[in-house]
């Protein structure tokens, strides 16, 4: 049995508890953003994991390895589909546009990600446009989008708009992130849509963003069973789990990240030199 879009998912509610917020704000603390904007091996190794694991979430079929000498040196990996280096690609750009630009959370930036990530993978129409033909069922669950239709417009304005009641980070970050993708707004390549504006959301609120860091097909069927539950019953409890486990994941990351360099600094200076004193006669 189909199950067809529930405009009540929209609305705005609690999704994460209270000690889930608590825990979630003493991760963030380990994770300052201003450490990860000024670090470039930092930028570089959640930068690489933003784009290679949301690249594995749509089914890509590039290695770690294939897709590092494609951001690295323009190779393609033989054998591959075109439209798998097209995408890899596409997110880069869109992550370096995350990184360097303000953007504000609205239609506009929403169809400008869009045609990002969505460039020579979608027709030319259909870059950075609401769509306008219908989308008669996603794989893997029963959900039926809304047409495409005024209705679809006027949704998308009502998403934005609840966007701006929650007043907590987290939730604001994770809502935006699921309706997105429960909307289906564009043609394809929503997910990735939603994904680019859960980071874009945190960072704007001067918290680190989630990146999921795990090369992992359980963690990318994790990913897809949450969003599955939320298209068919509008639940976020397998999406807030999969949000709070990864996060807790990266803050394991940079605590150890911060604990290296802290001892290097202390091997640094233990190696140099004592300054001699020479003694007046």
């Amino acid at each position: 049995m189909m199950i067809e879009y529930n405009p009540e998912f929209l609305e705005k509610k609690p999704i994460f508890s209270a000690n889930e917020l608590d825990y979630l704000d003493s991760l963030q603390k380990d994770m300052a953003l201003e450490y990860f904007l000024e670090s470039k091996s930092l930028n570089e190794k959640f930068g690489f994991d933003f784009i290679y694991t949301s690249a594995q979430i749509e089914g890509n079929t590039y290695t770690k390895a294939e897709t590092l000498s494609l951001l690295e040196m323009g190779i393609t990996a033989g054998g591959k589909k075109h439209t798998d280096a097209i995408m890899i690609l596409n997110l880069r750009n869109v992550f370096d546009k995350i990184m360097s630009d303000e953007i504000t959370i609205d239609r506009h930036s929403l169809h400008n990600i869009h045609s990002l990530i969505a460039r020579d993978l979608v027709q030319d129409k259909n870059l950075g446009t609401m769509r306008q033909t219908h989308i008669d069922a996603i794989s893997g669950c029963a959900y039926m989008p809304l047409p495409s239709s005024e209705r679809l417009y006027t949704e998308m304005a009502f998403l934005l708009e609840e966007y701006k009641k929650f007043e907590n980070p987290f939730e604001r970050a994770l809502y935006l992130h699921n309706n997105i993708a429960y909307l289906q707004y564009f043609e394809d390549c929503n997910k990735r849509t939603a994904r680019s504006f859960q980071f874009i959301s945190l960072k704007n609120d001067n918290i680190m963003p989630l990146v999921i860091t795990q090369d992992s097909k359980e963690i990318y069927a994790q990913y897809r069973a949450a969003l599955v539950e939320y298209y068919e019953k509008g639940e976020y409890s397998s999406s807030k789990a999969f949000f709070i486990q990864n996060y807790a994941l990266m803050s394991s990351y940079f605590r150890y990240s911060k604990l290296d360099k802290e001892q290097q600094k202390i091997s640094t200076n233990k190696s140099k030199p004592k300054p001699t004193k020479i003694k007046r006669r």
